[in-house]
């Protein structure tokens, strides 16, 4: 009796875990499921006819590496313990589709090209044990998948994902590893923002001084240290061989790599390399970035020729069709002072400065058309005028942008920021960007690129795709911060992309996500975001609201960052002193949720009068008042970057009986254009100062052991930002 019970249950647990494999992303849109399941051993072999073998030779580097078998190639399609790539053009199954069928005789794949092919491979790696990415077996995995069937293909062809190497940079093995995750996610896009005015990333071999000075930044560069690079020479470039290498990893993966060059605004490394390329008025207004002198001179004719010169050894080294030519944010103060610039106006008769831009895209567009390419650019470069009907838009400013971009007939990609920039916060408390909001996991998968714009059948296939954006200002610290902020973001965007909205569901998708995918992403190694815990103080408990009913949380109570070694939350505790409270999801104990303390029960700060003396120059929309009105969400920003000598007293009109001061700088809850070198001093007379530490991360927290008077910070070498922000002092009683 014992061992039928013992039997039923084992084949119970088989039967829910294989119902538990069939999680798929992005969703497929038709499976049937079976009965039984399918096991690999080492009589299973594999049988292709592609005559490439690039597909069959991909599926054993996974399959050997985890499960140890050998998975032999065989000439003649074998009876059983199969696996079978059926790739024939003859097939009517769409380019990117693929049919996999899973019997307990074997794995038949069918597709009509290599690409549909691939991502067969990706949904039957899912229907394994995630061990199979990683390769490091336990010994306990049951080697097996469900027996099911899947039709499927993309509702888009364009499913993207952009990262930006120009602001942080990262070396060609981050970014080989980068496009292994995309692929495994189905992403077929890789576009690759290789320049910027932080820096020049990639070899252009006639114009050498790109890379020998606009790939670097720091002290005696013609590049500004910026975005916490510091006061050490920070930068580089990839080479055109290392590009070659990046580009055909990519196609191996079936993935496009369309390089970006942005131009003409974004251009402080070129214009700073060479100067000539730049305008001859005054630099005036400084750029939304702050950056002056950043734009090319749209009157001077050989910048044309050294941009055709540009280009012309860019196209060798990309493949794809498309290049992307940037056009956005140009700071026109430039242009306007400019008397080139303001010559081609008068000749052309133009009446501002989105004329001027339209036909500076106009030249890039007969450039790259020249060169066999199709030009892209951001949606700035539907203003000013009509563009070639091949050129594309990347609507980034809204979904409106985009239908404004298709009713023009434009082809356009949407990837609307406030979806899919990945630089944005995921919670109000997490590092980011908030300019496009809080671009939260449910956001991202919320968005339908086509939606219910009022589009007409020719119009809404204008909509190629959606692609997400990875901007890196805030991207050099903490390791591995690019993976964090980019899944499991980059997995909602890729359903979006992928599978047809009428079987998309939110909480369908998250349970996949947290109960299956987090484990594979782990395998991949991918350092993702685990989502944090909710914590609330009620009737003298802190009581925690898991993020998923199967997360582990653990806390401390004083104060400290939680670890694999705190306790785990399993109930409501009662305590008097809430807010020493912290709390952590963690996942494997390896990867950790952002810290959060209990939301109803905060640091009551005290707020003395408080008056400021101070040598920085103040910005008036962003005043010196900001900084004694204990509102911790306003601040003071300078007019200008600041310099060695600088400094800044909160001075009290009595003084303070604090146990703790923070003093932190920087935008509240980004992190950003805080004091790179510096540090505080306070006084407990007003006169004398004692040191109380150098910034870290912007940074200084002192106990001082008496009333304060004063609190100063002083500044040793000019910030990496073109401004300084201040906030409010954190001083606790």
């Amino acid at each position: 009796m014992k061992t039928k019970l013992f039997a039923l249950c084992t084949a119970f647990a088989v039967t829910v875990s294989l119902a538990a494999q069939i999680s798929i992303i992005p969703k497929p849109n038709k499976i049937e499921k079976g009965e039984g399941s399918f096991i690999f051993n080492k009589q299973t072999v594999i049988y292709t006819t592609e005559k490439s073998q690039q597909n069959a030779t991909y599926l054993r580097g996974y399959l050997k590496n985890a499960t140890g078998f050998n998975f032999e190639s065989v000439k003649v399609s074998p009876a059983s313990n199969f696996i079978v790539l059926d790739i024939a053009s003859s097939y009517n199954i769409p380019a990117e589709g693929y049919s996999l069928e899973i019997s307990t005789q074997g794995i038949t794949i069918k597709s009509s090209t290599g690409t549909g092919a691939f991502y067969a491979i990706q949904s039957l790696l899912q229907l394994m044990p995630p061990t199979v990415y990683s390769g490091k077996a336990t010994g306990f995995e049951k080697w097996s998948v469900p027996v099911v069937k899947i039709e499927d293909s993309p509702r888009f062809d364009y499913r993207g994902m952009m990262l930006d190497v120009s602001r942080t940079f990262f070396d060609a093995e981050t970014v080989k590893r980068y496009i292994d995750w995309m692929s495994h996610h189905k992403i077929n896009k890789f576009h690759w923002h290789l320049t910027d005015d932080n820096g020049w990333r990639v070899e252009i071999k006639k114009y050498p001084e790109l890379t020998r000075k606009g790939a670097w930044r720091g002290p005696g560069e013609v590049l500004k240290a910026s975005f916490g690079s510091g006061n050490q020479r920070y930068g580089g470039f990839y080479t055109q061989e290392q590009i070659k290498e990046i580009v055909a990893y990519a196609a191996e993966r079936h993935i496009e790599v369309i390089p970006e060059i942005d131009l003409p605004g974004h251009s402080k490394a070129v214009t700073a390399s060479y100067p000539n390329v730049g305008c001859d008025g005054e630099i005036g207004e400084l750029s939304v970035q702050g950056e002056g002198q950043n734009a090319w001179c749209v009157g001077k004719e050989p910048n044309y020729k050294m941009l055709e010169d540009i280009i012309k050894e860019m196209v060798k080294l990309f493949p794809s069709k498309n290049f992307h030519i940037g056009g956005d944010e140009v700071n026109y103060a430039q242009w306007g002072t400019c008397p080139h610039c303001i010559a081609l106006m008068e000749k052309e008769g133009m009446k501002n400065h989105e004329e001027l831009l339209n036909y500076f895209v106009r030249r890039m567009e007969s450039i790259v058309e020249k060169h066999g390419k199709h030009m892209s650019g951001w949606d700035e470069i539907l203003d000013g005028g009509n563009l070639n009907p091949n050129s594309r838009v990347y609507a980034w400013r809204s979904v409106a942008k985009g239908i404004e971009s298709v009713t023009k007939g434009q082809p356009t990609i949407m990837m609307p920021g406030e979806y899919c920039y990945f630089d944005m916060k995921q919670s109000p408390i997490e590092r980011g960007h908030n300019w496009a909001g809080i671009v939260t996991l449910e956001k991202s998968y919320s968005l339908d690129p086509i939606g219910t714009a009022n589009l007409t059948d020719d119009q809404a296939h204008l909509i190629l795709g959606v692609q997400g954006a990875l901007w890196t200002e805030l991207l050099g610290w903490p390791a591995r911060f690019i993976d964090y902020q980019t899944y499991p973001r980059l997995a909602a965007i890729a359903e979006v992309g992928w599978t047809q909205p009428q079987y998309k569901e939110w909480n369908n998708f998250y349970k996949r996500m947290t109960r299956h995918h987090f484990e594979r992403m782990y395998q991949m190694g991918i350092f993702f975001r685990v989502p944090p815990p909710v914590a609330k103080y009620e009737n003298g408990a802190v009581k925690a609201e898991l993020p998923y009913s199967w997360a582990v949380v653990r806390y401390t109570t004083d104060e400290s960052e939680p670890t694999s070694f705190s306790p785990v939350y399993k109930g409501e505790i009662f305590t008097d002193k809430p807010h020493k409270f912290r709390f952590a999801t963690f996942f494997k104990d390896e990867l950790k949720s952002v810290t959060i303390s209990p939301e109803n029960a905060p640091y009551i700060y005290l707020k003395p009068e408080t008056r400021i003396e101070t040598s920085i120059l103040e910005n008036n929309r962003f005043p010196i008042k900001n900084l004694t009105d204990y509102k911790y969400d306003t601040y003071f920003r300078s007019a200008s970057r600041v310099k060695a000598g600088d400094y800044l007293i909160y001075q009290f009109s009595e003084a303070v009986n604090a146990s703790r001061i923070t003093v932190e700088t920087g935008i509240p809850n980004i992190s950003f254009y805080g004091v790179t070198d510096g540090y505080v001093e306070f006084s407990y007379d007003g006169k004398n100062y004692i040191k109380a530490g150098y910034f870290e991360r912007g940074v200084v927290v002192f106990l001082p052991e008496k009333p304060v008077l004063a609190v100063k910070i002083v500044i040793t070498a000019p910030n990496d930002g073109h401004i300084l922000s201040l906030q409010d002092l954190r001083i606790e009683l």
